[in-house]
């Protein structure tokens, strides 16, 4: 197809429809030797997607907790810092006397603030080839949508089919746009390595808890639940601190795998049988887990 036939099939298609079709639009003769038309196409697609998250999103509201803690402990983006004159004049020694000129250190003076509540998560996405065409558009959405909640925290993302491929370590600063491009940019494989994807989420999740004296991270892992390649991933599962499965499709026959997946990782089995839901389910889950709801 020349150039002028691709530019009309872009320009009388919705972004979304061009999202949906990336990998139809990319592998076109003209846009695999045409630079600058695979780009617009890939610019699109990333554009369509972010639309659709941040409908889903809204405004962002993140949870804050309470703490307390001497002045000189106080982090720089501490929000409504206020002295805790209790806390302070409580046993203080450097409470001046008649004539005297002692002051108070930072280490006296106690402090109340608020910090946005932080939650370290692991992504482990199923992009096999059965996940191409609007699930594909739609997963990425699902992305988006947490990166969007978590633009500051360590968020980690993992993609598997035939092997599992790290598309984002938790501590990399990129743009929700080039995670977004990674993503679709995926090859779509005929396996499904269920095993490969989990084990790279446990090397991701060992990397973000050390040094890390907070709540626990979490991982969601998106998945169908059938894997057609390497063992039965099960016996990963108790050594994840907290993982929740969400579950992409209705099919029953891996119902019983990802109820044993979701009890020994001491997490939760969310359904989405209908993908188009997928996510709603997954701003549901972003939001428990800002909550610091336990998923279980």
């Amino acid at each position: 197809m020349a150039d002028e036939d691709v530019m009309f099939d872009l320009a009388t298609a919705s972004n979304w429809d061009v999202a949906t079709r990336y990998h139809e639009f990319k592998s076109k003769p003209s846009a695999l030797k045409n630079k600058k038309l695979a780009d617009k196409i890939r610019a699109i697609s990333t554009r369509a997607v972010l639309e659709r998250a941040q409908a889903v999103l809204g405004s962002v509201v993140r949870p804050t907790d309470h703490r307390r803690s001497p002045l000189s402990e106080v982090p720089s983006d501490a929000l409504l810092p206020e002295l805790d004159l209790e806390e302070t004049l409580e046993d203080a020694p450097w409470v001046a006397k008649e004539g005297s000129s002692f002051f108070p250190r930072p280490e006296d003076l106690w402090m109340e603030y608020q910090t946005v509540r932080d939650q370290a998560v692991v992504l482990s996405v199923d992009t096999s080839l059965s996940m191409t065409g609007e699930k594909l558009a739609l997963t990425a959405v699902a992305l988006a949508v947490v990166l969007l909640q978590f633009p500051d925290d360590p968020v980690g993302i993992v993609a598997f089919e035939n092997e599992a491929q790290i598309l984002k370590s938790p501590d990399e600063k990129i743009t929700i746009e080039e995670l977004v491009a990674r993503f679709l940019d995926v090859p779509a494989q005929g396996y499904t390595h269920l095993e490969a994807g989990m084990k790279s989420a446990l090397s991701l999740l060992d990397h973000v808890t050390k040094g890390r004296t907070r709540r626990p991270p979490s991982c969601v892992l998106l998945t169908d639940g059938k894997y057609t390649a390497g063992k039965d991933p099960a016996y990963l599962a108790p050594r994840f601190p907290h993982l929740v499965v969400l579950k992409m499709g209705d099919e029953r026959s891996s119902q019983a795998l990802c109820e044993e997946m979701a009890r020994k990782g001491r997490g939760a089995l969310r359904e989405v049988d209908d993908l188009e839901a997928l996510p709603e389910a997954m701003y549901g889950v972003v939001k428990d887990l800002l909550r610091g709801t336990i998923l279980r």
